[in-house]
């Protein structure tokens, strides 16, 4: 065996220590994130994996939007269910006013009291339910929830404070009020409106419940795929690491070898 023949292997052993360990640092890379696209195994599933897990977050997001939505329209719910039921009780008073011939002054003064404080809570209600920053029983106020790529609207109320006044800004509506005679009237005004308003919130937490749903479905969904093209197999890579292992071993133990027999050449040469 001639010394050029036992470099030649030497080299060649050299060589393929050197892909074994580099073979080895991507086996080791993918183990330990997790990621099997890294030190450029699969560039075609790196940028299809990335896409789905952007589009995953996305759908997240968007159904967690629509929580925020159903809790404000949850919010708007319970306040209009009070306004109905106030207005149901204006309601009564106003027709027991009605019957005002047969009813004591005094009696129609304290139907008119109870009356003008049930419209005052009508009144902190109807202005003061929010949620954040949205003024939810406004009459002029639409709440919009983004919920994914769609920006749909919902109109939470249905002129649920002109009604309460009567057609007038509630402010003049309470300081002409001076009496509980004619209240039912503007009681079944509110409480149309607030039906159709109730109407309007039941259809709105239905649509986004069902887009909730959607959105949660889709996120898992590609989040499965994404896993399925970035998730490292851990049997396989496992494998693969110890191979490479073995072959680092044997190549270096063949590069050890040719240069003792290098070495044992030279010495009888000389």
């Amino acid at each position: 065996m001639s010394i050029s023949n036992i470099s030649v292997g030497a080299s060649f052993a050299g060589i393929q220590a050197h892909k074994a360990r580099h073979e080895m640092n991507g086996s080791i890379m993918r183990l330990s994130s997790g990621n099997r696209t890294l030190f450029g195994a699969d560039a075609g599933g790196a940028s299809v994996g990335q896409s789905l897990k952007a589009r995953s977050a996305s759908h997240y997001v968007a159904a967690r939007n629509a929580e925020d939505g159903i809790s404000a329209l949850l919010t708007a719910e319970a306040a209009l269910h009070e306004v109905g039921a106030l207005a149901t009780r204006l309601r009564e008073l106003g027709i027991q006013a009605d019957n005002a011939a047969l009813l004591e002054t005094d009696d129609i003064a304290a139907l008119t009291a109870e009356a003008t404080a049930i419209y005052d809570a009508l009144y902190n209600i109807t202005n003061t339910t929010y949620f954040n920053s949205n003024q939810l029983l406004d009459e002029a106020n639409n709440v919009t929830f983004s919920i994914g790529d769609k920006v749909d609207t919902y109109n939470v109320t249905n002129n649920v404070n002109t009604t309460i006044t009567t057609g007038i800004s509630f402010e003049e509506s309470l300081d002409e009020f001076t009496t509980a005679v004619g209240a039912d009237d503007t009681a079944d005004l509110v409480l149309t409106d607030v039906a159709l308003s109730l109407g309007n919130v039941a259809a709105g937490l239905a649509a986004l419940k069902a887009t909730q749903a959607v959105n949660y479905g889709m996120a898992s969904n590609l989040e499965a795929a994404a896993s399925r093209i970035l998730d490292t197999d851990f049997a396989k890579e496992t494998a693969n690491l110890t191979k490479n292992s073995v072959l680092n071993q044997s190549a270096m133990a063949m590069v050890a070898q040719a240069n003792q027999a290098q070495s044992a050449i030279l010495a009888v040469l000389q």
